[in-house]
């Protein structure tokens, strides 16, 4: 018994001094975003600007965005059964961005996310999983626009 509670501490100790930093944080970004104005979809902007929230009022940022975000999700019918009830649905996300440094410099990009999924019967069910693959696709896509912003300025 000794022997596990000996070896649980060692282990703590190492894992606690590893070194790890979030990727994301304030402090390891060389900008900021001053503002962020949204259209479009209301989930996906909610997420993005909560995400966003971190990046404001960086005193160590060499460069400072304006922030337009327009995003828009599309739910297709892929599939159809005999009855001609669908039995397969297509969601996309797609965000136009547009970022304007102090010196108004424009920079844009589309960023888009789709995913397929089959239909339910229980339609609750389904609605969840509709906005948890909308809520998944956003964090995908604002880990894009990250990196964007990272390379350009």
């Amino acid at each position: 018994m000794i022997k596990k509670i000996t070896f649980l501490c060692l282990i703590l100790m190492f894992l606690n001094s590893c070194g790890y930093k979030p990727i994301y944080s304030k402090k390891s970004q060389g900008f900021e975003i001053s503002t962020t104005e949204t259209y479009g979809d209301k989930r996906a902007n909610k997420i993005l600007f909560s995400k966003f929230k971190i990046f404001k009022n960086n005193p160590d940022a060499n460069k400072s965005f304006n922030i337009q975000i327009n995003s828009k999700i599309s739910k297709t019918t892929i599939t159809k059964d005999k009855k001609g009830n669908p039995t397969q649905f297509s969601l996309g996300l797609y965000i136009d961005l547009e970022a304007t440094d102090k010196l108004d410099k424009k920079f844009q990009k589309t960023f888009s996310e789709s995913s397929t999924y089959d239909n339910s019967e229980n339609k609750f069910d389904l609605r969840n999983y509709e906005n948890n693959l909308i809520e998944n696709m956003t964090e995908k896509i604002f880990s894009e626009i990250i990196l964007f912003l990272q390379t350009n300025s």
